[in-house]
C-alpha cells in the first residue's frame, strides 16, 4: 500500500546511538530536562598518509544527555484518519536546536516547532518519543519516558464487508516485557483478526507481516479456521530502535479473485544497555490514560445502534451510553432511580407545581415530567419536551418490529387492549390507534414538560423502570435530525401506519441504525461494522447532573472473533476490560489476579440461559446453510420430541464439568426451570414445580418412541453463539446423548455471530432448528419475562412458530392423512398453549392490580403449564464477572453502580461510571 507521507528512514527508527558527543553548554537547557544521566563515549581520530600506515588515537569523553519529559498529546486513543496534536514537552525552540519526533508508524519528523502534527491512517499500537539536538548534536531524549497511542480501525463503509482488521498480541510467557524488547532477543508475534469479512465470497486469504527492519514475511491463512498457518511468528532484532511492526491481512473473493487488504500497526522498542527503552510511566502507572479499552468475545458485533430497532445486549450497550432516557437506574438498584434529561424524579406531592417540578397524578395514572434545561444533542440541537414526545412516537410505532423490538415495554401503559410485541396501527384501525398514540403522550415547549396519561394506574417504581430500559421506547432522538435522514414521522394515520414498516427488517434508516445523533453522555465517533466502534464524550453533555457525570474518557470496544483474541489483548495490556471470556479462563484470570494484574468482581444477575426450539423450521434457509441438513418443518413442534430431548440433556455435567462450577470453583451460574428466575417477583421454586427434566436416556427414549417420530431420519445444527465454546461443548455433549437415545437424531453443533442469530429470527423464515440464547430482565418484572419468553406474540415464540394457531394447523394436517394420534396430539398442544397465554393474561393483570395473591397462582400454574410444554431446555441462571486492570475504579469506588442486574448482567458497563486511574 502506497504511503502519502515520508520518512526519515526505513525499517528500523533507530534510537540513540552516540558515535561522537561535544559537551555543550547551552543556557538555560538543563530547566527543559525532567533528569539527567551520564553517558561514555569514545571519540575516534584518525590520520592517514599516502607514504605511511594509518595511526589510530582514541579518547574517551563523559558527557550528560538529559532525559526528556514525555510527548504531551491531544489524545491517548483516535481512529484511523484523524489527526493528533503531539506537543514535545521539553523543547523550546531556539537558535540551533530541532528535533526528531519518532511516531511509531516508521515515520520521523524534524521539526523545529514544539507542535507535531501526525495522521495515523492505519490502526494499532504506537509508541512515541522525540530526541532533541543542539547544533547538530543529540543533547536529550525522551525514549526512557515513551507514551503509547491507540489507533481504533476507521474502516470505510464501502469496503466493511470486504475487509478484516488484524490484530498484533505478544506472548507474555515467552514476551513478558513486551513491546519492549532486547536486542538479541527472539520477539514472537501473533498474527489475527477481529472479525472475518462479511461480504459473499469473501475469505482470508494471506497474512503479510513487515517487521519493519527490512525482513518480510507471508503466511498464508488455513482455509478452515482463517489464521495463519504459521502462529505465531518470531524475528530478532540485531540493532537497538523503535521498529514498526505490520500486518496486512490479504481478503480475497474467491469467485472473482479481487483482493482487498487492511492492516494494523505495532509499534516494538529494542533496548540495548547504551540505549535503553521504557514507557513513561506516572505514579498510577495507567497505560493510555483518557482511553478505555475494552475486548469482548462477541463475534459479528452488534444488530443495531437505533433504541427503537435493538432487541439484543450488544448493541444496547453502546445505546445506553449515547442515548438519555428521561430517569436511569441509580446504581445497582432496580428501585431506585436518578432524573437524566428529566430534571426531576416526579412525585405525588408536586402534582400541583407539575409545570415547575414534574408530578404524579393521585390516581397514579398521569405522570409529567419536567425536562432539563439547557440540554443538547452531540450535533448542537437542542434538546426539548418536543424531542421526548416525539421519540416516544417514534418507540410505539416500532413496538411491533421484526425481529423483535422493545417499544412495546412503554406501549402496554399508554394503549387500551394492547397486546406486547404487536403493532398499535393496523390497516382496520388506522384512525383510532392514531387518536390513541396521541393521545397517550403530550408535550408543552412553552412549560418544557412530558405527560404521559397511562390507561390505568401504575405504580411509580414500574413506570419509571419501563422509562429507564434504554430499548423499550423511551429514548430520546432529536426530531429535527430524523426528518433531516430521512426518519421523520409523518403524523396522520396513513402515516402513522406507514413508519411501521421502517422497523421491520429490510427497511431500516442505515444512518439511525448505524450512526445516530446522541443525547447521552457519550456519542459515536467510529464505527466499523461488526468490529469496532469508538465512544468519545458527548462535548455538550452537562457538567451539573447529579450523579451521571460528564465523561473524560475516551472508549474503544472491539468486537473479538474468538474469546482467545479477547484473553490476549486483555493479559498482553491491550485491554483495560475484557467481556464474555468462557469459564475455562476463569484459571488464568485468576493467575493474573495474582500478579496484580488484573480484578475479578461476581455478582448476580437476572439473566437466565436457554436452548430455544424452533416449532416451524424455514427448510429452504436451513438448506442455504448446509444442503445435506434435512429436518421436518414440523419437527420440534411435537411436544413430545421436545421433551425427549430435554430428558437427553446432563444439567449436572453442564453446570459442574462444562461451566465448571465444581471443575474451577467458582460459582459461574446456578441451575433453574422455569422463565421465572431467582430475582424477579413471583419466583416458584422448582422444588414446587414438577416436570422439571433431568438426565434419563430411557424415559427420553420412550417420549421419542410415543411421539411418532422415532423413525423420522434428521440431520440439523444446533446453533451456538460464536466465540461461546463452552455451549458448543454443551451442544456437543446433547447431540452425542440425543444420537445415543435415537440413532435417528444427527445433531452438530454450529456457530453463528450474535448478530446473525438475531436477524434470523423472523417469523416463517427461521432456518435455527434449536438454538442457543437467552434473557435478561432488564425491566425487572414478571411479565417482561413470560410475555417475551412464554407469551403468543414474545420475542421467542412468535419466530419459533409456537402459537395455538400453527399447533391447530397441524392437526388438520395430519388430520387429513388419517393420523388421527398426531392430529389429537397436536389439537391438544393448540388448547394447552392457548390455556397458558390466558394464565399470562390474568398474571399481568393482578400484578399490575397488585393482587399479590391472584398473580401468584396465576403465575405458577402458567410456569407449571409452560413447563410441560417443554418449549426450551433451561440450562443456567447466570452469574456475571468482570475482568478489568487494577487501575479500573467504579463510580465513587464503588463496583456496585456496575452491577445493575438488569444491565450488566449482559456483560454491558455504563461507561460514564467507569473511572481509568
Amino acid at each position: 500500500m502506497s504511503r502519502k507521507d515520508r520518512s526519515l528512514s526505513k525499517g528500523a527508527l533507530y534510537g540513540i546511538i552516540i558515535v561522537i558527543i561535544v559537551v555543550i553548554i547551552v543556557g538555560g537547557v538543563a530547566a527543559y530536562y525532567a533528569t539527567k544521566k551520564p553517558i561514555t563515549t569514545t571519540t575516534t581520530t584518525t590520520s592517514t598518509t599516502t607514504s605511511t600506515p594509518v595511526i589510530t588515537t582514541s579518547t574517551t569523553t563523559t558527557t550528560t544527555l538529559s532525559t526528556l519529559k514525555p510527548v504531551a498529546t491531544s489524545t491517548y486513543a483516535s481512529v484511523a484518519g484523524t489527526p493528533i496534536n503531539f506537543v514535545l514537552s521539553s523543547f523550546t525552540p531556539s537558535s540551533n536546536r530541532y528535533a526528531l519526533f519518532y511516531a511509531g508508524n516508521g515515520k520521523i519528523i524534524n521539526t523545529t516547532s514544539q507542535y507535531v502534527n501526525v495522521t495515523y491512517n492505519y490502526p494499532g499500537h504506537y509508541l512515541v518519543y522525540y530526541n532533541v539536538y543542539q547544533s547538530g548534536s543529540l543533547i536529550g531524549s525522551s525514549q526512557s519516558n515513551m507514551i503509547e497511542i491507540t489507533v481504533a480501525p476507521n474502516v470505510p463503509s464501502s469496503l466493511s464487508d470486504l475487509v478484516t482488521v488484524p490484530t498484533i498480541t505478544f506472548n507474555i510467557t515467552r514476551n513478558p516485557t513486551a513491546p519492549i524488547f532486547s536486542t538479541g532477543e527472539t520477539v514472537y508475534l501473533s498474527g489475527g483478526f477481529l472479525q472475518p469479512p462479511s461480504g459473499q465470497n469473501m475469505t482470508i486469504y494471506e497474512y503479510v507481516w513487515n517487521f519493519g527492519n527490512g525482513q518480510t514475511m507471508t503466511v498464508m491463512a488455513n482455509q478452515t479456521t482463517l489464521l495463519p498457518e504459521e502462529n505465531p511468528v518470531n524475528v530478532t532484532y540485531s540493532s537497538p530502535g523503535l521498529y514498526a511492526v505490520s500486518l496486512t491481512i490479504i481478503t480475497k473473493n474467491v469467485s472473482s479473485g479481487k483482493t482487498y487488504n487492511y492492516t494494523t500497526y505495532q509499534s516494538v522498542a529494542v533496548s540495548s544497555s547504551t540505549s535503553p527503552f521504557a514507557i513513561y510511566s506516572s505514579n498510577l502507572q495507567v497505560p493510555n490514560p483518557g482511553t478505555i479499552i475494552v475486548a469482548e468475545n462477541v463475534p459479528g458485533g452488534p444488530y443495531s445502534f437505533d433504541p427503537d430497532i435493538d432487541w439484543e445486549t450488544v448493541g444496547w450497550e453502546v445505546i445506553a451510553n449515547i442515548f438519555s432516557t428521561l430517569v436511569i437506574f441509580n446504581g445497582s438498584s432496580t428501585t431506585s432511580f436518578l432524573p437524566m434529561a428529566a430534571q426531576y424524579i416526579p412525585t405525588v406531592g408536586n402534582w400541583s407545581q407539575r409545570n415547575l417540578y414534574g408530578g404524579i397524578a393521585p390516581n397514579y395514572s398521569v405522570y409529567t415530567f419536567k425536562i432539563r434545561p439547557n440540554l443538547k444533542f452531540s450535533n448542537g440541537d437542542n434538546l426539548t419536551a418536543y424531542d421526548v414526545w416525539y421519540s416516544v412516537i417514534r418507540g410505539m410505532l416500532c413496538a411491533g418490529g421484526v425481529p423483535s423490538t422493545g417499544g412495546w415495554l412503554i406501549t402496554q401503559y399508554l394503549i387500551p387492549n394492547y397486546t406486547p410485541y404487536t403493532s398499535v396501527v393496523t390497516s382496520n384501525n388506522e384512525q383510532q390507534a392514531f387518536n390513541e398514540i396521541m393521545n397517550a403522550v403530550t408535550y408543552d415547549n412553552q412549560t418544557n414538560t412530558v405527560t404521559f396519561h397511562l390507561i390505568e394506574p401504575v405504580a411509580p417504581q414500574l413506570f419509571f423502570a419501563a422509562l429507564a430500559h434504554t430499548l423499550g421506547g423511551t429514548a430520546i432522538l432529536d426530531a429535527k435530525w430524523l426528518n433531516q435522514v430521512g426518519a421523520g414521522i409523518n403524523f396522520t394515520p396513513e402515516g402513522f401506519y406507514s413508519y411501521e414498516s421502517e422497523c421491520n427488517l429490510g427497511n431500516y434508516n442505515t444512518q439511525v441504525q448505524w450512526n445516530p445523533v446522541s443525547s447521552g453522555p457519550y456519542m459515536i465517533k467510529s464505527y466499523t461494522s461488526g468490529q469496532s466502534v469508538v465512544l468519545s464524550p458527548n462535548p455538550y453533555w452537562p457538567t451539573n447532573i447529579p450523579n451521571i457525570p460528564k465523561p473524560n474518557d475516551t472508549v474503544i470496544i472491539y468486537w473479538v472473533k474468538d474469546p482467545n483474541t479477547a484473553y490476549e489483548m486483555f493479559a498482553s495490556g491491550q485491554a483495560d476490560i475484557v467481556v464474555g471470556l468462557p469459564s475455562n479462563y476463569i484459571p488464568s484470570i485468576e493467575s493474573l489476579e495474582s500478579q496484580g494484574q488484573a480484578l475479578l468482581y461476581e455478582f448476580p444477575t437476572n439473566v437466565e440461559m436457554f436452548f430455544v426450539f424452533n416449532a416451524n423450521i424455514s427448510e429452504s434457509m436451513l438448506k442455504q446453510m448446509n444442503p445435506s441438513y434435512s429436518i421436518p418443518s414440523y419437527y420440534f413442534a411435537n411436544p413430545l420430541v421436545r421433551k425427549a430431548f430435554a430428558y437427553a440433556f446432563n444439567y449436572t455435567e453442564y453446570i459442574n464439568d462444562i461451566l465448571g462450577n465444581k471443575k474451577y470453583h467458582f460459582t459461574f451460574a446456578e441451575p433453574y426451570c422455569g422463565a421465572i428466575i431467582p430475582g424477579l417477583p413471583y419466583y416458584i421454586p422448582p422444588s414446587e414445580l414438577t416436570g422439571c427434566p433431568t438426565l434419563n436416556l430411557t424415559y427420553a427414549k420412550q417420549l421419542m418412541e410415543e411421539s411418532g417420530f422415532y423413525n423420522i431420519s434428521v440431520y440439523f445444527p444446533i446453533i451456538v453463539t460464536a466465540g461461546d465454546t463452552v455451549d458448543f461443548t454443551a451442544a456437543e455433549m446433547w447431540a452425542s446423548l440425543l444420537h445415543e437415545m435415537d440413532p435417528n437424531i444427527n445433531a452438530q453443533p454450529l456457530y453463528l455471530p450474535f448478530s446473525t442469530e438475531i436477524a434470523d429470527m423472523i417469523p416463517g423464515a427461521n432456518p435455527m432448528p434449536i438454538y442457543y440464547l437467552g434473557w435478561i430482565s432488564g425491566y425487572p418484572v414478571t411479565s417482561f419475562a413470560v410475555d417475551s419468553i412464554y407469551g403468543a406474540s414474545g420475542a421467542y415464540p412468535s419466530p419459533d412458530g409456537i402459537s395455538s394457531e400453527y399447533f391447530e394447523n397441524l392437526s388438520k394436517y395430519f388430520a387429513s392423512h388419517n393420523n388421527t394420534y398426531l392430529a389429537q396430539l397436536f389439537e391438544n398442544e393448540s388448547n394447552e398453549y392457548l390455556e397458558l397465554n390466558n394464565l399470562i393474561t390474568l398474571a399481568d393483570k393482578a400484578a399490575l392490580e397488585n393482587n399479590v395473591t391472584a398473580a401468584k397462582m396465576y403465575y405458577k400454574q402458567m410456569e407449571q403449564l409452560a413447563i410441560n410444554l417443554y418449549l426450551y431446555v433451561y440450562t443456567e441462571n447466570t452469574y456475571e464477572y468482570w475482568v478489568i486492570k487494577p487501575y479500573m475504579h467504579a463510580y465513587n469506588n464503588q463496583i456496585t453502580y456496575q452491577e445493575n442486574p438488569s444491565f450488566s448482567g449482559s456483560g454491558d458497563s455504563w461507561y460514564f461510571w467507569w473511572i481509568k486511574g
